[in-house]
């Protein structure tokens, strides 16, 4: 995972899995990340993201709460087919908003 702080932006790079053993491993940096820098955007990047199981959906949401506590905004970024199609199972794009490349696509339903 890389961890970039820019112009009010925070961008999380992940990669590979985002099951129970990765997210165990990165969920209390992440946490302690967002707190200390508190920007208005946050961006999950899942370009290199290869499978998520319910752990790493379930800290995607709770990252969305610790985030919206402080009027933040998550955004997901670059979200491959395979994990978008896990993702749209979960309902989370209807409240998380997503964006491919440069374009914004907004709300997916």
């Amino acid at each position: 995972m890389r961890s970039i702080v820019s112009r009010n932006v925070h961008t999380f790079e992940f990669s590979g899995e985002l099951d129970n053993l990765r997210i165990t491993n990165l969920k209390n940096v992440v946490i302690q990340l967002i707190d200390q820098y508190k920007c208005p955007v946050v961006q999950f990047d899942f370009k290199d993201v290869t499978f998520i199981d319910s752990t790493g959906i379930g800290f995607v949401l709770a990252r969305y709460n610790q985030i919206q506590a402080y009027q933040g905004e998550l955004v997901l970024k670059n979200v491959t087919p395979f994990v978008r199609k896990i993702l749209a199972i979960s309902g989370i794009f209807q409240i998380i908003k997503v964006e491919n490349d440069e374009i914004r696509k907004g709300v997916l339903r």
